[in-house]
């Protein structure tokens, strides 16, 4: 008799903590197959202050917030490769400018 009460009171607190705890959260999301946000890069040519130019692809023209900005002005930015990975990094401070290059459009470097 002591056995099924505890197990009958075990339940009745687990079903408890389910009830309290689970108040917020959005059970129609169960159902939905999760989508990932697809990024959109944008390929551009990067000319920088020394004359140097870099072909890749970039999240944004301007600063990211992924990037980091250090006292003094420089900062850190990544340059992608057409599938999303990070190929390198470079300093925004740098950079005279970016020329944006249609998708369809060959790499000439």
């Amino acid at each position: 008799m002591v056995k099924k009460q505890l197990v009958g009171l075990s339940l009745l607190l687990v079903l408890s903590f389910f009830m309290i705890g689970c108040e917020q959260v959005d059970f129609s999301k169960l159902t939905v197959p999760s989508t990932r946000e697809q990024i959109q890069f944008i390929k551009v040519e990067i000319f920088f202050t020394d004359g140097v130019t870099l072909i890749g692809y970039v999240k944004n023209l301007g600063i990211e917030p992924e990037g980091k900005v250090y006292v003094g002005g420089s900062s850190t930015n990544y340059l992608y490769d057409a599938h999303g990975k990070i190929i390198g990094a470079y300093n925004y401070q740098r950079v005279l400018y970016m020329k944006i290059i249609p998708e369809n459009q060959p790499n000439t470097k």
